[in-house]
C-alpha cells in the first residue's frame, strides 16, 4: 500500500511538472508573438513617419521589409500601394492592394483604393466591378455612387449612368444638376421624350414651378417639336406671368415659327410688366433688335420703336429705352430727332461708350457739335484720354469760336491718338487754329 501511494504521488508530480513545462512553453510562445507584434508596430510607425515627412523611398524600404518578414501585414501593402500610386506606378499599386485585400478581405478601404487606381489607369471595366461591390455594401454614400456613374459613363453604358443618378437622388433628394446631366444623356442618345420625361417627373413633384415647364418646352423646341413645346409654355405663363424666362421662351417660340408680330406682342407684354427688372428687358430688346433689323424695313424699325416707347413708359428713369429710341431715329436718318433721346440716355447713364459713339455719329451727320457742351465735364472726367472724344469736343469749341479751348482739347487728343486717320485730322485742325 505504501509503495502504491508513493507511485501515485510520483505520477501526480510528473504530470504537474509536465503541465507546468507546457504552460511555460505556451507563455514563452505568446510572449514571443507579442514581442514580434510590438516590433512590427514600431517599425510600421517609423514607416508612416517617413511617408508623411516626405521621404517615400525610405518609407517604401520599411514597408517592404515588414511584408518580407510578415507577408500577411495588410497595412504595409496598403501604404506601399499609396507610394506606388504617387509615383504613377499603377501596376505595382494594383499588386500591392491585391495583397492587402488577400490578407484582410473585410477592409473596404483597400477595395476603394484599388477602384481608384483602376480609374487612374482608365481600366473602367475593372473599376466598375469594385464600385458596384462598394455601392452594394455601402448603399448610403452618394460619392461612391458618383464614382460608379463615372465608370459607367466612360464605358458608355448610359442607361446605367442614369439609373445610378436616380439612386443618388434617392439619397440626396432632387438635384437640378443631376436632372440636367440625365437630360443631356437622353438627348445624346436622341431620346427627346425621355429627356422631357425628367422634367415631367419634377413637374409631378413641384406642379407650381414654372421653370420646369419652360425647360421641358425648350427641349422640345430645340429639337424642332414646336407643337409639343407650346403647351408647356402656356402652362408656365399661367403659373407665373412675372417670370422673364417664361416671356423669353414664348418669344423664342414665335420667332422659331417666323411670326414676328406674335413675338413682338409677347415682348410688349414683358416690357409693360413693371415687376420684371429692367436688365432682363434690355437683354431681350438687344436680341430682338439684332434679329429683326437684319432687314431694316420700316415695319421692323417700327417694332423696335414701339418696344422702346413701352420701355420708356414703364421705366422712365432707365437709360436703355431712350437709347433704343434714339437709335430708331438714326436708322431713319432723322438725326435731329435722335439728339434729345441720346441726351436723356446719357443723363441717366454716362458710362456706356457705345451710346457716346452713336451720339457723336448723329452730331457728325448734322455737323453740329454744340450739344456736346452739356456733357463737357463728363467728357473731361471720363474720356480725357480718349482721342476721338477729345477731338469731337475740340470741334464743338471750334464751331463755338473758342479756339483756345479747342487747341487744349486737340493737344490732349494728340497725346493719345494712334489711328493714322485720326492723327492726321487732329494735326490739320491744329494747323488751322494756330495760323
Amino acid at each position: 500500500m505504501k509503495r502504491l501511494l508513493l507511485l501515485t504521488l510520483a505520477a501526480i508530480l510528473c504530470l504537474g511538472a509536465a503541465a507546468q513545462t507546457k504552460k511555460t512553453r505556451n507563455a514563452a510562445a505568446t510572449d514571443s508573438k507579442s514581442v514580434t507584434a510590438r516590433k512590427i508596430s514600431v517599425t510600421y510607425t517609423e514607416g508612416l513617419k517617413a511617408f508623411y515627412s516626405g521621404r517615400p523611398d525610405e518609407a517604401m524600404r520599411i514597408f517592404q521589409q515588414i511584408v518580407l518578414d510578415n507577408p500577411a501585414h495588410d497595412a504595409s501593402y496598403f501604404m506601399m500601394a499609396k507610394i506606388y500610386t504617387s509615383k504613377r506606378d499603377f501596376h505595382s499599386a494594383e499588386q500591392s492592394l491585391k495583397q492587402a485585400i488577400k490578407a484582410n478581405k473585410g477592409n473596404i478601404w483597400y477595395v476603394l483604393e484599388l477602384a481608384d487606381v483602376y480609374m487612374q489607369m482608365q481600366d473602367y471595366a475593372k473599376a466598375v466591378k469594385l464600385w458596384e461591390q462598394v455601392c452594394a455594401e455601402k448603399n448610403n454614400n452618394e460619392f461612391y455612387l458618383y464614382a460608379l456613374s463615372e465608370c459607367y459613363l466612360n464605358l458608355r453604358k448610359f442607361d446605367k449612368v442614369i439609373a445610378t443618378y436616380d439612386r443618388m437622388e434617392e439619397l440626396v433628394g432632387h438635384n437640378d444638376e443631376i436632372t440636367k446631366a440625365k437630360v443631356q444623356l437622353w438627348l445624346y442618345q436622341d431620346k427627346v421624350r425621355e429627356a422631357v420625361g425628367e422634367y415631367d417627373k419634377l413637374i409631378k413633384l413641384f406642379p407650381h414651378n414654372a421653370e420646369y415647364y419652360v425647360m421641358a418646352g425648350r427641349i422640345y423646341q430645340s429639337n424642332n417639336m414646336l407643337a409639343q413645346a407650346y403647351p408647356y409654355y402656356e402652362k408656365a405663363f399661367e403659373l407665373n406671368s412675372d417670370n422673364p424666362d417664361v416671356y423669353s421662351a414664348l418669344a423664342d417660340y414665335w420667332a422659331a415659327k417666323g411670326d414676328i408680330e406674335h413675338q413682338f406682342r409677347v415682348l410688349e407684354s414683358l416690357f409693360a410688366n413693371p415687376v420684371i427688372e429692367e436688365a432682363d428687358k434690355s437683354a431681350r430688346m438687344r436680341n430682338f433688335t439684332a434679329e429683326v433689323l437684319k432687314s431694316r424695313t420700316e415695319t421692323n424699325i417700327g417694332y423696335v420703336e414701339r418696344l422702346a416707347d413701352v420701355l420708356i413708359a414703364t421705366h422712365p428713369d432707365y437709360s436703355k429705352g431712350y437709347e433704343y429710341k434714339a437709335d430708331v431715329y438714326v436708322l431713319r436718318s432723322q438725326y435731329r430727332q435722335s439728339i434729345p433721346y441720346f441726351e436723356k440716355a446719357l443723363n441717366f447713364d454716362n458710362t456706356d461708350f457705345s451710346v457716346w459713339e452713336d451720339f457723336c455719329y448723329a452730331l457728325k451727320q448734322l455737323n453740329d457739335w454744340a450739344p456736346l457742351f452739356k456733357f463737357e465735364e463728363d467728357i473731361q472726367d471720363i474720356y480725357s484720354y480718349n482721342a476721338q472724344m477729345m477731338y469731337n469736343l475740340a470741334l464743338a469749341h471750334k464751331q463755338n469760336g473758342n479756339h483756345e479751348k479747342a487747341v487744349q482739347c486737340l493737344r490732349k487728343a494728340s497725346s493719345s491718338a494712334f489711328e493714322p486717320e485720326l492723327k492726321n485730322a487732329i494735326r490739320q485742325t491744329l494747323q488751322e487754329l494756330e495760323k
